[in-house]
Formats: C-alpha cells, sequence, structure tokens
C-alpha cells in the first residue's frame, strides 16, 4: 500500500505463510503486516502466537520480524483497515486494482477507485534493469523455438511438438503453462481460419507445413512472447514465399516507425500499405497488432487518467511492444512473425537475433529487403 501522505511508509500486507519468504528474498518495504490465512485451523481459537508457525529460527531475530509479528491481524481485512487508518487514507480516496476487495472493506468515507490502470501505467516504460531482463527471456525463447525445430521427426505431432518446447524452456531455465506455451492453432488443408492452441491438438505435422511459433514463458517473473514462422523440411514456395517476403517487408518498415509518439492505428495503417504495396492478394486480411510485454502480455492502460479508452495508445520511449504480422493461409502459405520491438528515438529495436525470414533447421532464410 502507498499513501501520497506518507510516500516514504509502504506498507506489504501478506499472508502469514508468505512472511519467510523474505528472509531470502529482501524487498524494499520494511513495514510488512502478516495476516492469518488459510493454512490455519478454523476449529481452534486465533492466537497471535500463529505467526511463529512460519518463522525460521535462524531470522526470528530480524527487526522487521518483531515489527511484523506485533502487526500480526487475524484475516486480510483487518490488516487493511490498519494499514489505511496509519497511512491516513481511511476517509481518502484509494484505487485498488481489484476495486471489489475496496468495497468489500466497508470503510466508512472510503472512496474506492481503480488502481489497475494506475498500475500498468507505472510497468508500460521499462528500466534498463527490466529491458534486461525481456532481453534474457527472449533469448531464452529464441533458444527453445531452435531446439524444438531440431527435435522434430517425420510422424511427430502437435503434442510431441509441444512438449518438446516445454522441455527445451525447462532445460534453458524457464517456465511454460498449462495447456503448452505454444499460442497458434494450425487448421488443416486451405483453411485461413485464425485459431488458437487448445493442448488437445494431435494431428501429425507433415513436412511442407507452416508451423506458427507463437511461444510464451517467463524467467524470472518476466515474460517472454512471439516467434515465426518454420516450414517443416522446406521453405515458402509460390505465393507463400509473396507473403513471406511481404511479411518481412513490413516488420522492417515498422520497427523504422516504431517512435515514441506513434499511435498503434497509424501503425497499422502504415503495415497494411506496405502490404498493398507488395502485391499481397488480400491487404485487409493482414492482422497486425501490438501490446505491451513485461510482467504480463499487457503492460499497458486500458483506460487513461482521465477515463478516456486507451484502445489506441501511444508508443513511449522506453516501451517494449510486441508487433504481430500474420497474413493468412491454408497449411501451406500462411505466414506469421512476431518481432519484440524496444521503442527508442530512433525506432523500434529487435529483441530476437534471427532477422524476418522463415526458418528452417539450419536457421532462418535471409531476406532480399
Amino acid at each position: 500500500m502507498l499513501s501520497r501522505h506518507m510516500p516514504d511508509h509502504p506498507v506489504l500486507i501478506l499472508a502469514d505463510y508468505y512472511l519467510a519468504t523474505f528472509l531470502k528474498q529482501p524487498t524494499w518495504v520494511e513495514d510488512l503486516r502478516p495476516f492469518r490465512a488459510v493454512m490455519m485451523p478454523l476449529d481452534l481459537p486465533a492466537q497471535r502466537s500463529d505467526i511463529d508457525r512460519f518463522i525460521p529460527q535462524d531470522g526470528a531475530e530480524a527487526s522487521w520480524i518483531a515489527h511484523a509479528r506485533a502487526a500480526y491481524a487475524f484475516d486480510m481485512a483487518s490488516a487493511v483497515r490498519r494499514a489505511l487508518k496509519d497511512l491516513r487514507l481511511e476517509h481518502g480516496r484509494v484505487a485498488f486494482d481489484d476495486m471489489g476487495f475496496g468495497f468489500r472493506l466497508e470503510v466508512e468515507g472510503l472512496e474506492v477507485a481503480d488502481g489497475y490502470d494506475p498500475l500498468m501505467f507505472a510497468r508500460a516504460v521499462k528500466t534498463e534493469t527490466e529491458l534486461g531482463l525481456l532481453q534474457r527471456a527472449t533469448a531464452l525463447n529464441e533458444a527453445a523455438i531452435r531446439r524444438t525445430i531440431a527435435a522434430w521427426d517425420k510422424g511427430a505431432t502437435w503434442r510431441d511438438l509441444n512438449k518438446a518446447y516445454a522441455c527445451a524452456v525447462t532445460e534453458l531455465g524457464g517456465f511454460v503453462r498449462d495447456p503448452g506455451g505454444m499460442v497458434w492453432g494450425h487448421p488443416r488443408g486451405t483453411d485461413p481460419a485464425l485459431t488458437l492452441a487448445t493442448g488437445l491438438e494431435n494431428d501429425v505435422i507433415e513436412p511442407g507445413s507452416h508451423v506458427m511459433f507463437d511461444c510464451h514463458g517467463t524467467i524470472d517473473l518476466y515474460c517472454w512472447d512471439g516467434g515465426k514462422t518454420w516450414v517443416v523440411e522446406g521453405e515458402p514456395e509460390g505465393a507463400a514465399k509473396r507473403f513471406a517476403d511481404a511479411t518481412a517487408r513490413v516488420a522492417q518498415m515498422l520497427l523504422s516507425a516504431m517512435r515514441p509518439g506513434a499511435r498503434i492505428s497509424e501503425l497499422q495503417a502504415k503495415g497494411r500499405e506496405i502490404y498493398r504495396r507488395e502485391g499481397v492478394p488480400d491487404p485487409a486480411s493482414a492482422v497486425i497488432f501490438f501490446h505491451g510485454l513485461g510482467l504480463s502480455h499487457m503492460d499497458i492502460e486500458q483506460r487513461t487518467a482521465g477515463g478516456k479508452s486507451n484502445v489506441d495508445w501511444m508508443l513511449e520511449d522506453g516501451m517494449v511492444v510486441p508487433v504481430h504480422l500474420l497474413y493468412p493461409g491454408g497449411e501451406h502459405e500462411r505466414f506469421w512473425l512476431e518481432e519484440v520491438v524496444a521503442i527508442g528515438n530512433d525506432g523500434g529495436k529487435p529483441l530476437f537475433s534471427w532477422g524476418f525470414g522463415p526458418l528452417t533447421r539450419e536457421g532462418s532464410i535471409k531476406q532480399n529487403h
């Protein structure tokens, strides 16, 4: 909890079983206030000594542990109400990332506001440390995708590919979530539909298929995203080559345009115009979208401080913004590219090292642009 009345006195309220975490992972917050949580019995009376169950002997003498003992509350709401009073906020306007919790506190005189967007606003522009974490995450994803491609063999199914990606990520020190790290579905034949993977797909991945790697996961809590198209045992042919070349050109031009002040609608229009100039048959069908990236796959406020929708948001120096490009088509035509971009005054800097061409087992195919 942060108060403008006492900006140098943040308060961290947490379940009692998390308290010892901060003996191993120190925090800049000095005022930690635990509350009696779900591990404690309901069939026995609450006691202030309950907190001692969660304090290791080798940390019991820490000064902040003593303060935490004294602040121990028997439920979360009581801990929050006490902190609101101590921070002189009980009659103020307080933002909660979960507004429902704020209302359930039933503090008379408290004005509950939405705190989700202010938090996202603060997270939108990255520090140098955060940029380093995102570069590390992207490099892990790139390495995991390459290992996944190398693991493919004839007869392998989508489930096999998902498992290979998850194993590669784990070996590299990262984490994926159920049902898997790969996002796109892959309709068979000439179906150009846009679908997402369910984790239940188990048909065989045939040579010549265009596999769209859009992979999600985390390392040290920071997200990775992105990937591009792998043509199984080959490279784009015929119309597919034109779509691949056009998509690479769009990516190249958009990165140059991804500067502070650019709006999403402007970038989409610019990308679609490049597709049109490159001669693809249906530029309107191209999917071009953007979002923030950091501790989540959003990190952008949905509404501004003035209450306006922020759907057509503006790039700022220091943001990290994935650009997604998909020219739809059947399993031998569709082409996908997602680059993770650090925004700067000189344009966008790609965090992947492999360029914009399609993937092969040997690497990436170089583009002529």
